[in-house]
């Protein structure tokens, strides 16, 4: 578990122990330093000699937890303070357990079930001697973009619940029956180094930034190697984090800062050697100010404390919990709760799915549902594949490649001549088959390769009951033969129980509840979808919309009715644009989100509390700040599928906002607590 901060005990030993360091060992506190190789004995007699001198803060490329442990019982017992050692690694969507990749779990908007993976992977990372997670990344569509889906796209306040949800499982914050590792929001893609439009991506990490630190302690925070023509920019804005009382974590830009100081150079990528007698040299000469560094090691000596390392730095409690720590099983099974609710149905009309008795005699087609690499996007391991999951199920179907296999992993690309009698093939077996499940992998910048589309026109000569199951990273809704499919599943990469969730939601064995991270640009090769569209089992309408101003803040409702005939999962969105002027702005911002389970005729109020952090803007000194304005306040199940008003928001109110906490009795999400 993370030890909550500020604690009193916690700042006692860290200014006890800042009196007795030496700027040598506060620089060394530091230095990120790669594990040796085992079979070398000098580089490894020389790596125990830095860390018994204080000069190693962190140990990256552990090969093992006995290899971790056995450099910590250096540091404790034969450094002259006996402070205990980081273990850093990137633990991305899974350790051993392959997770959603980061646009995939968006979708799911349930940010339990994604704090649940993120403890998952804590375990596991705990189970190979790593205690420091560099991750989570934050954003979800930027580190895979493709030039149909720019980064401008995607939807900050969804970023940044998902960051903050993936933090609060990793650190497991003062929940004593867990392990933790420390988190590291990394915003380096969301400022993305060399780009123009730096004001908007500072205010865009700010919101991420600030969401997550108000939900507790954050171990520390990156990010990346900012462009040059934004450092200054960033560091007004981020003034906030050196402000006392305000962060407690470490900030790796600053050991960054430091090291181009002890340099004099203009910048050091984190994990390049730390110029330790460097910086000793610059803090002697008062070209660093002592209190600098101090400030720096301080917040590292923080970390350590809340990871529990100064009172169990070999993690003697994590053994004597062995037999309670989750078994693989039951890290299977969360990665295929966060799966199942990752699937968004774009298209259902005829009604094709679930598949049933109805459904006749099935006809699998594409070699992607063979696949097992795919689902686990390259990582570790292999994923289960489509054709895994229905054998599970005891489904019956027959199967067809559709296409010829390509020599190369990847998108399919061109037809190529062994295509047409694959194609034909898959026509002839399609006329004798009721329901046509198509199953294709990665598609190139959201749209499909020559041959799929080759293949999907020619399936629809014979055939009308086609499902495309698409396991891409990005979405798609193609046009076929001059209009949509009849039935489209996005699964996207789901890791390693994808082929399970993926034919529970087939079958109806789970419904789907996933809704669009992003939204599906029109084109001619793509009917075009709106943010957060995403089609269930059951049938929602949402009704009755109202309004109400308040002293501080704004209260937004409307009705929520399941007139399905089975229960379902509804994600209701709340979107707000401020008018400039006489303008309106055509983008919706994503400002609030509330999934609702509902059975058959059921109905709920769902309502929203806005105040400064869904009005208010980021300025460039980094504070948020709510001003009165004509506002367009929208709940809908979609971006396109809104229930909208405008209202006025007088000035004193927006003043008011900045004093509003949610949950007090009597609010929304006090409300929602006690349903």
């Amino acid at each position: 578990m993370i030890h909550l901060l500020p604690d009193s005990d916690c700042e006692r030993v860290v200014s006890d122990l800042l009196a007795y360091m030496t700027v040598e060992e506060k620089a060394g506190q530091l230095a990120i330093v790669q594990a040796p190789d085992p079979q070398d004995r000098a580089e490894t007699e020389a790596f125990a000699r830095a860390i018994r001198d204080g000069r190693v803060t962190a140990v990256e490329g552990i090969g093992s937890k006995l290899q971790a442990e056995a450099f910590q019982q250096i540091a404790i017992e034969e450094s002259r303070l006996g402070i205990p050692l980081l273990f850093p690694a990137e633990t991305a969507t899974g350790v051993d357990t392959i997770f959603p990749a980061p646009l995939a779990a968006a979708a799911s908007f349930d940010m339990d079930a994604i704090a649940a993976a993120e403890s998952v992977i804590a375990d596991e990372a705990n189970a190979r001697g790593i205690n420091w997670a560099l991750g989570p990344e934050a954003g979800y569509l930027r580190p895979t973009t493709g030039s149909a889906y720019p980064a401008s796209v995607e939807q900050v306040q969804l970023a940044a619940r998902i960051a903050a949800a993936r933090v609060a499982g990793l650190q497991a914050a003062g929940d004593t029956s867990r392990e933790s590792v420390l988190a590291c929001l990394d915003l380096s893609r969301v400022l993305r180094p060399g780009s123009t439009a730096g004001r908007q991506e500072i205010a865009d990490a700010l919101r991420i930034a600030a969401h997550v630190a108000q939900q507790g302690y954050l171990g520390s925070i990156s990010f990346g190697g900012a462009d040059t023509s934004h450092r200054g920019a960033l560091q007004r804005a981020f003034s906030f984090l050196h402000g006392p009382g305000s962060f407690e974590g470490m900030v790796l830009s600053e050991w960054q800062a430091l090291a181009a100081a002890a340099r004099n150079s203009e910048h050091v990528e984190i994990g390049d050697y730390m110029p330790i007698d460097a910086i000793v040299s610059a803090v002697e000469k008062r070209e660093i100010p002592l209190s600098r560094l101090d400030d720096a090691a301080a917040r590292v000596l923080r970390a350590k404390y809340a990871l529990g390392l100064f009172s169990l730095p070999l993690g003697r409690e994590a053994v004597r919990r062995r037999g309670s720590l989750p078994t693989p099983i039951q890290n299977r099974q969360a990665a295929l709760d966060l799966a199942k609710k990752c699937c968004v149905l774009l298209r259902n009309e005829p009604t094709m799915l679930p598949l049933g008795v109805d459904s006749g005699d099935i006809l699998v087609i594409g070699n992607a549902a063979n696949d097992r690499s795919l689902p686990v996007a390259g990582r570790g391991g292999p994923g289960a594949s489509v054709i895994d999951g229905l054998e599970q199920l005891g489904i019956p179907y027959k199967f067809a490649p559709g296409l010829a296999l390509r020599r190369e992993n990847g998108a399919v690309g061109r037809l190529v001549e062994a295509d047409s009698m694959a194609i034909g093939m898959a026509c002839e077996a399609a006329k004798r088959s009721r329901t046509v499940v198509v199953v294709l992998g990665e598609c190139e910048n959201g749209r499909l390769a020559e041959a799929e589309h080759q293949l999907l026109s020619s399936l629809r000569t014979v055939t009308e009951r086609i499902v495309l199951v698409t396991l891409g990273t990005l979405p798609l809704d193609p046009v076929v033969s001059g209009g949509p499919l009849p039935a489209v599943l996005h699964a996207g990469q789901l890791g390693t129980m994808s082929g399970h969730a993926i034919a529970e939601i087939l079958t109806g064995e789970a419904a789907p509840c996933g809704k669009l991270p992003v939204a599906i640009p029109a084109s001619e090769h793509n009917r075009g979808l709106p943010f957060g569209h995403g089609l269930n089992y059951a049938d929602f309408a949402l009704t009755d919309l109202t309004l109400d101003l308040a002293t501080d803040h704004i209260v937004a409702s409307a009705q929520l009715r399941n007139m399905g005939e089975i229960s379902g999962v509804e994600t209701v969105q709340l979107f707000v644009r401020r008018y400039r002027g006489r303008h309106l702005p055509s983008r919706m911002d994503l400002r609030d989100f509330e999934r609702v389970t509902l059975a058959p005729g059921e109905r709920q109020t769902v309502r929203f509390e806005l105040a400064r952090e869904e009005v208010g803007e980021f300025r460039e000194d980094g504070r948020l700040v709510a001003e009165g304005g004509t506002l367009d306040i929208r709940i809908g199940l979609s971006a396109g599928r809104t229930l909208g008003g405008e209202i006025e928001l007088p000035e004193a109110v927006a003043r008011a906002m900045g004093g509003f906490v949610k949950g007090l009795p009597g609010s929304a999400a006090d409300s929602r607590r006690r349903a």
